[in-house]
């Protein structure tokens, strides 16, 4: 083992006995990939897992929040995913969160981590836990099938715009798999150029005729695509100010979207944050949070 990790363990291990201030700065100073190879030499250091130690040493949303950093990014929406949908009920908000806003490639890592780490098939579990339309929506996805195309072809996208009319406003009563299809497959550019070709066509917005159309889970996870694919930025605005605002915090839906679009996208995060609700990201979380967590959650939200 190289001198240099062995000492970060080494300081580690020290800051999370210290805790606060320092144990703050030590992580926050590395980058993902630090934090990952700490971790996997964090074992051969003391015998020990790493997430156990954070577990033992800290408490509260601040643990939680310090156990996130040192996950895969595919690892933690794995857990999330598990921990929503065991028991009994569903946290139907939190695996739509997730299977509807990851990429091809993110979801082929999140169905390798879940099966590795709970020895289960997440399509098997999901199919379990979800029914009907919303059920095959979620399965669609979970094949990693969305077209990668970054060019769409405008005539298809008229196309197909006109055959989600044609079978939802355009008839009496709805074909949902044509909407489950296009909003599984089709990639973001594909989704907006089709958003605008159905605009041209109803003089509404897909996400217009999605509220009117639809309700429940499969309205929300439709709704979810549509944000999450063409806007991101916006979408993840939204769910850091859903996790904030009113009475109480949702701190599981704040740290879990907070640490998802760390060195991805903060800084257009924050700016979606202002556009769409005039106020300040980082003043709102300050207002709801405190202490360690509080510091360690606005030094992410604050990086770019």
């Amino acid at each position: 083992m190289e001198k240099e990790i062995e000492a970060e363990c080494d300081a580690l291990k020290k800051a999370l006995k210290g805790k606060g201030d320092a144990l703050i700065s030590l992580v926050l100073s590395k980058n993902k990939r630090e934090r990952f190879e700490i971790r996997n030499a964090y074992k051969s250091c003391f015998g020990k897992e790493l997430l156990e130690d954070i577990k033992s040493a800290l408490r509260g949303n601040f643990r939680r929040t310090v156990m996130d950093l040192f996950r895969t990014p595919q690892e933690r929406d794995a857990t999330y995913l598990y921990k929503a949908m065991k028991g009994a009920g569903t946290d139907d908000e939190t695996v739509i969160e997730i299977l509807c806003s990851r990429s091809n490639i993110e979801l082929e890592k999140i169905k390798e981590e879940y099966l590795k780490i709970f020895n289960e098939d997440l399509e098997k579990r999901v199919t379990s836990e979800t029914s009907g339309e919303y059920r095959k929506l979620l399965v669609t996805l979970l094949q990693c099938k969305r077209s990668e195309n970054s060019m769409p072809n405008d005539s298809e996208c008229k196309q197909i715009a006109e055959e989600l009319y044609k079978a939802g406003e355009g008839k009496l009563g709805k074909d949902e798999s044509i909407f489950n299809k296009v909003f599984a497959l089709s990639s973001p550019p594909e989704l907006f150029s089709i958003n605008t070709f159905y605009s041209e066509l109803s003089a509404k917005t897909l996400k217009e005729v999605v509220d009117k159309e639809y309700s429940g889970s499969l309205k929300l996870a439709l709704n979810t695509i549509l944000e999450a694919i063409i806007s991101p930025s916006n979408y993840f605005a939204r769910r850091v100010n859903k996790a904030v605002k009113g009475l109480g915090t949702n701190d599981k839906m704040l740290i879990r979207n907070i640490c998802a679009r760390e060195e991805i996208d903060m800084k257009e995060v924050r700016e979606s944050y202002k556009n769409l609700f005039g106020k300040d990201m980082i003043a709102d979380i300050k207002d709801d949070t405190s202490g360690d967590y509080q510091k360690i959650l606005i030094n992410i939200a604050s990086r770019d």
